[in-house]
C-alpha cells in the first residue's frame, strides 16, 4: 500500500479485496506514538491521528471522513455495512466486527471503495472473506471475544450474506501479542480450555504462570466452525516483542498507539 506500509499477501483473498494490518510505520505522529498512530483517544495529537487516517483511507481508496469504525468492547457483535455511508455511521456503535457486504444492485460509487478497520495494540485483527463474492469481514480478536464468540459470529455473518458457507470463506490472522508475551491467571486458562481446548495454554518450568498462544486459538475456532485449514494464513508477529514495528499496550502502557487491520471492496 503506497505510503502506508502493512502486512498482506497477494493473491489471497480475491482481487476485489484490498486488505492488510498496518505497522507503526507510514504516519505523522511522534514521540510513543510513532508514527502511524491510528488511535484516537490515546493522548496522540488530533490532528496527527486524523492525517494518519487520511494517509490510510488514501491508500484504501475512500473518503477517511467514510471509513467504517465502532467502539470496540471486546465482545462478539458484528454489525454490517453495505455502504460507505452505512459505513460510516457505525462510528460510536459499540461492536468488535465489521462486515461489508454491498447488494448486487448497488451502483459504483465514485467516492472510492467501501472500507473498514478494527484498532489493536495487542489485541489480533483477523479478516475474513467470500472466495466467490465480494463479501468480507475484519474482526476485533481479544482473548475476551476469542473465547465469547467473535470468530463463529463473524464467520456467520460473511457466510450468510455471501449465500455460501465457511468452506469456502478464506481468513489472515493478524500480529498480535506472541505466545512468549501473554502470561495469563488461571481464571483465563480455564475459558480457553472450555472454549477453545488445551493445545493454546502454554505451560514451562521458567514460567511463573501459563501462557496462551492467541493466534492458535483464533486458528483453531477458525477451523473447529468450516474454515479449511489450508485458506488460513497467520503472520507471526509479536507486538509486544517488536517495538520498532508495533504498538503494544502490554509493553508501553495507555500511551501507545494503535496499528489496525482494514479491508476495501474495490468498486
Amino acid at each position: 500500500m503506497a505510503g502506508v506500509p502493512w502486512l498482506t499477501r497477494e493473491g489471497w483473498f480475491p482481487p476485489w479485496l484490498r486488505w492488510g494490518f498496518t505497522t507503526r510505520h507510514g504516519g505523522v505522529s511522534r514521540g510513543p506514538y510513532e508514527s502511524l498512530n491510528l488511535g484516537w483517544d490515546v493522548g496522540d495529537d488530533v490532528e496527527c491521528v486524523r492525517e494518519n487516517h487520511a494517509r490510510l483511507a488514501a491508500a484504501l481508496g475512500c473518503d477517511p471522513d467514510r471509513l467504517g469504525t465502532v467502539r470496540q468492547v471486546h465482545g462478539r457483535k458484528v454489525l454490517l455495512a453495505r455502504n460507505q455511508e452505512q459505513a460510516r455511521a457505525l462510528r460510536g456503535t459499540r461492536a468488535d466486527g465489521i462486515v461489508l457486504a454491498p447488494r448486487d444492485d448497488t451502483p459504483r460509487d465514485p467516492a472510492g471503495g467501501i472500507a473498514a478497520l478494527v484498532r489493536v495494540a495487542d489485541c489480533c485483527p483477523v479478516v475474513v472473506a467470500s472466495l466467490e463474492r465480494p463479501v468480507a469481514a475484519v474482526l476485533h480478536c481479544g482473548w475476551r471475544s476469542t473465547v465469547g464468540g467473535l470468530i463463529a459470529e463473524g464467520l456467520r455473518r460473511v457466510a450468510s450474506e455471501a449465500g455460501t458457507t465457511a468452506a469456502a470463506l478464506a481468513a489472515a490472522i493478524g500480529p498480535c501479542i506472541g505466545p512468549e508475551a501473554f502470561e495469563v491467571g488461571e481464571e483465563v486458562v480455564q475459558k480457553f480450555l472450555l472454549r477453545v481446548g488445551p493445545a493454546v495454554v502454554l505451560r514451562r518450568p521458567a514460567w511463573p504462570r501459563p501462557h496462551i498462544d492467541l493466534q492458535l486459538a483464533i486458528k483453531t475456532l477458525l477451523v473447529r466452525h468450516g474454515v479449511p485449514a489450508d485458506r488460513i494464513l497467520r503472520f507471526p508477529r509479536c507486538t509486544v516483542s517488536e517495538p520498532a514495528e508495533f504498538f503494544s499496550f502490554r509493553r508501553d502502557g495507555h500511551r501507545s498507539g494503535r496499528q489496525a487491520g482494514v479491508i476495501s471492496l474495490v468498486p
